[in-house]
Formats: C-alpha cells, structure tokens, sequence
C-alpha cells in the first residue's frame, strides 16, 4: 500500500487524553509546535475548520482527519494519535452526523494542490480492517510507526 503517505514519526503517540475535539487538537497542537511542524495559526485554524467541514469518518474504528489550509503548517505528512476513550467529531460530508472517534490522523500539507490526493490516499488506507485493527491494538509509539513502514507508509 504505497500512495504518497509519509508518518511524520515526531508527530505519533499511542496514547493521547482529551475530552473534547478542542482539547485533542490543542494536545496535538503543543506536540507539532515543539516539533516545528506547526506554524503559531494552526491550533484556532483547525478548530474553525474542524466546525466548519467535519473529518469524523465511520470507518470500522473511526477516525478523524483533521486538516488546516497549508499556510498553517510546515512539513508535509501525516501524524496519528490514539485517544485513551473516543470524542465525538462531526462526521465528514454531514451537518449533523458525529462519529465516536477513537484515532486521529493529522494531515500536513504545504501544497494545497496535493490535499485531495492525500487526504484521499489515507482515507483509501483506513479502509484496510487489518491495518486499522494493528493501529488499534499498538500499544507503543514504536509499534505504531512500524505498523505504518509495514504498511509501505
């Protein structure tokens, strides 16, 4: 399953607390900011978008891909965060639909002409059971990144 993605293994954790959206995107926000993967807009940039166009998806884990305008981040790839207990996210395409998140995969994408393919190429990767089940199960960071290199991500 090759298709363009790249882990950004800085920007990974197996476990992550939150209690709401806010307070996740906060949590990952601090984790990019210290690795200089965000610019200082990204936190208040993803939270409007996150309101405004929903990136719950009912996959068979949900999963949320939240993603800002590239003038907001500085690297490209993709992050993941396991939350220790599922928050609710409104539902990709829907106004009023949410999804019981258990796993969030941050999109960075400096090139706004590369957005569709890869937000498409990783929602065509979390509709692989076996690969979301392994990412559900990782117990470490370590195992996670390995997932995803055994994965061709």
């Amino acid at each position: 399953m090759t298709s363009g993605i790249r882990l950004i293994d800085h920007l990974v954790a197996h476990e992550l607390e939150a209690d709401s959206v806010e307070q996740a995107l906060e949590k990952i926000a601090q984790w990019g900011d210290g690795a200089g993967l965000f610019k200082s807009t990204w936190l208040k940039a993803a939270i409007k978008r996150e309101s405004e166009f929903p990136t719950g998806l009912p996959t068979l884990i949900p999963v949320a891909i939240p993603h800002t305008d590239s003038v907001h981040v500085n690297a490209d790839g993709v992050g993941f965060f396991k939350l220790n207990n599922p928050i609710e996210f409104g539902e990709m395409g829907s106004l009023d639909e949410k999804v019981q998140v258990k796993m969030i995969l941050p999109l960075l994408i400096t090139n706004p002409a590369e957005q569709v393919d890869l937000l498409m190429a990783v929602i065509g990767a979390l509709q692989d059971a076996e690969f979301l089940s392994a990412l559900d199960s990782a117990s470490s960071t370590e195992e996670i990144i390995s997932i995803f290199r055994g994965a061709g991500l």
